[in-house]
């Protein structure tokens, strides 16, 4: 069993797709299914199956390769150790941050110059769930996040405001309301198709609680984990969001997608959620150089 071997594996999952793979990989296709056909043959059993969607993962393919990743991101993490260790000094951090925020944050928190040297920086955007639970279980070392109730974070977290963003209404361009001026009262929304995030925290559960404030049981059309399917949801047609302000600046600016404020207006705040059993002292000030630039940009 070879490190490129499970590399390669990784990446048809990924892609569900032989040659995508290959393309992301920048290697031909023969090379991937052979590397993929020989540690199958190592660990004896089918990695892959082909369906009408393309390959999918056996059941102990799926298992083997969730782990395979897993270990896969420890040789890693032990690779930053050993450069650390032998006076290279560098430090890598992990964030994540909520669905539809990176356009938003990213501006607010990397410096001019670019990153120093000695730091990577590796994001992973999810859903507020799957943030906490990562932070919980220690594979990340900061998220950002809409605020949430208090009862609904993990006991073993902290949390620090950031800044307040504004949710806004977007819509096809052909949408009767996109020609229209001003804000659009949420009252009207009710019989409008909504495409909706995580209902039970995060986002959907703002959105649900505008509609709740105002008596009205709004008509949920799909609900996606994510900002980015939503707002592609939202250009085929399938219905309007409810989504943070800046989240979808570029696609109003491509024309792909309108937008309008809305009455009355429901500010969210942005925290950043740590674990409160720390973070080794050299990681624990780069969390606050973070933090501190996100909130000071802010203001």
């Amino acid at each position: 069993m070879e490190f490129r071997q499970i590399r390669y594996a990784l990446a048809v999952a990924k892609e569900r797709s032989f040659t995508k793979a290959a393309a992301r990989l920048n290697i031909s296709q023969s090379a991937v299914s052979e590397q993929v056909k020989l540690l199958e043959g190592s660990i004896s059993f089918s990695l892959f199956r082909r369906t009408g969607r393309g390959i999918e993962p056996t059941e102990r393919g799926r298992m083997f390769l969730y782990e395979a990743e897993r270990v896969l991101s420890d040789l890693m993490n032990l690779s930053d150790v050993a450069r650390r260790l032998s006076g290279a000094g560098v430090e890598t951090l992990v964030m994540g941050i909520g669905s539809g925020l990176a356009p938003v944050l990213l501006p607010h928190i990397l410096p001019e110059g670019g990153l120093p040297a000695n730091l990577n920086l590796e994001i992973k955007t999810a859903p507020t769930r799957v943030i906490f639970d990562d932070l919980h279980d220690e594979r990340l070392d900061i998220g950002i996040a809409a605020k949430v109730d208090a009862d609904r974070v993990p006991s073993g977290l902290t949390s620090v405001a950031l800044f307040d963003l504004e949710m806004v209404l977007i819509m096809p361009p052909s949408h009767a309301l996109a020609g229209k001026s001003g804000a659009v009262d949420v009252g009207l929304l009710g019989q409008e198709p909504i495409i909706m995030n995580e209902l039970s925290i995060g986002y959907g559960q703002i959105v649900g609680q505008m509609f709740n404030d105002l008596g009205i049981r709004p008509r949920i059309r799909a609900i996606a984990d994510n900002v980015e399917t939503i707002k592609v949801m939202v250009q085929a047609g399938m219905g309007i969001a409810i989504i943070p302000s800046g989240s979808a600046d570029l696609e109003v600016r491509s024309g792909l997608l309108a937008l309008r404020p809305l009455l009355p207006v429901r500010p969210i705040t942005i925290c950043a959620y740590r674990s409160r059993s720390g973070l080794p002292r050299r990681k624990e000030t780069l969390v606050d150089k973070f933090v501190d630039s996100a909130r000071r940009n802010e203001a």
